[in-house]
């Protein structure tokens, strides 16, 4: 084997090296994307559940452009 080839194999496998790496962090990276996405839609369904109670409970909350502040 001469020397380029050498040198070139070297480059061919610290490149394979590299992608593997990067193949894995881009599945860490989805897996956590995955789990922040069900955290907001689990926070999402709590939102939407809340203000249905509320709505159904006839519970308004007050205008705060409407509402004077205690001091007058």
């Amino acid at each position: 084997m001469t020397q380029d080839q050498d040198s070139s194999l070297k480059r061919i496998v610290s490149l394979e090296s590299l992608v593997t790496h990067l193949q894995y962090d881009l599945e860490q990276i989805s897996k956590v994307v995955h789990n922040q996405q069900q955290k907001i839609d689990d926070l999402q369904r709590q939102i939407d559940l809340w203000a249905e109670q509320n709505e159904s409970e006839g519970f308004d909350l007050p205008d705060p452009l409407q509402e004077k502040p205690p001091h007058y």
